[in-house]
């Protein structure tokens, strides 16, 4: 309904004469969906300008692969080295992939939720959101095979490669087979070329491992195309320069 000038300047005299709380109850009465919408998108508008206010950067992506650890260690590894190296764990943090488990056995009980956990593994890689992985010799054997991680034969430049190179491992990588011709049923045995590639890092003897009661054999290794190699070269750095 269309109101005339002679209405409207009436309402607004009206309004004007009004105390503040019959003022609130006419907005209310009155414009209460105009004003539950504003209302709204300041919420939607102030909660994304302090999420993305507080929100921390990722300084590196981690992942544990075969691997767990307690909250002491997970927080030396995470919160404790950026602060040994004097970056702002306010504004940074280390994202951390948790709880993953990687292995090639069909007949493993877990082996859906180890396809699940490659499922995450390659969709971090694709974002370039996975930069270092702890992994065990089952995980570090099937990330090489993949030719996931990096050739650290290409990082001898780096500051840090003379502190981690009497820690790194080789391993065999995969540049072709014929698995594709194996399942389809037009090939009889399996066949692949490969390569033995410095991509990895044996870790079990450092003090920040052996202090903490873990024991096994524990590698980490570069993720091929992480962004962060440098960052990633001095964490490792850092973790093997605890060795008595």
């Amino acid at each position: 309904m269309i109101r005339s000038k002679k209405e409207i300047e009436a309402e607004k005299k009206a309004f004007k004469q009004m105390t503040m709380t019959e003022k609130i109850d006419h907005i209310l009465a009155y414009y209460k969906l105009p004003v539950f919408t504003v209302i709204i998108a300041l919420i939607v508008l102030t909660s994304t300008i302090v999420t993305n206010a507080t929100k921390k950067k990722p300084y590196l992506y981690v992942a544990y692969a075969n691997f767990t650890c307690g909250e002491t260690l997970d927080e030396q590894l995470t919160k404790g080295y950026l602060e040994s190296i004097g970056i702002d764990t306010k504004k940074y943090d280390i994202y951390v992939y948790r709880n993953l488990y990687i292995t090639d056995d069909p007949s493993d009980v877990d082996h859906q939720y180890s396809y699940a956990s490659k499922i995450k593994v390659m969709g971090a890689i694709s974002a370039r959101q996975l930069d270092l992985m702890f992994m065990n010799k089952e995980a570090y054997d099937l990330m090489s095979s993949s030719g996931l991680l990096l050739n650290l034969s290409t990082t001898e430049d780096n500051p840090s490669f003379a502190t981690l190179s009497p820690y790194i491992m080789s391993n065999n990588v995969i540049l072709s087979d014929n698995a594709v011709d194996l399942e389809l049923g037009n090939a009889e045995e399996y066949v692949a070329e490969t390569e033995s590639q410095k991509n990895g890092i044996d870790i079990s003897s450092s003090d920040t491992f052996t202090a903490a009661g873990i024991d096994n054999d524990l590698y980490i290794g570069i993720i091929a195309n992480s962004r962060h190699v440098e960052e990633c070269m001095q964490y490792i750095a850092c973790l093997l320069g605890n060795e008595r």
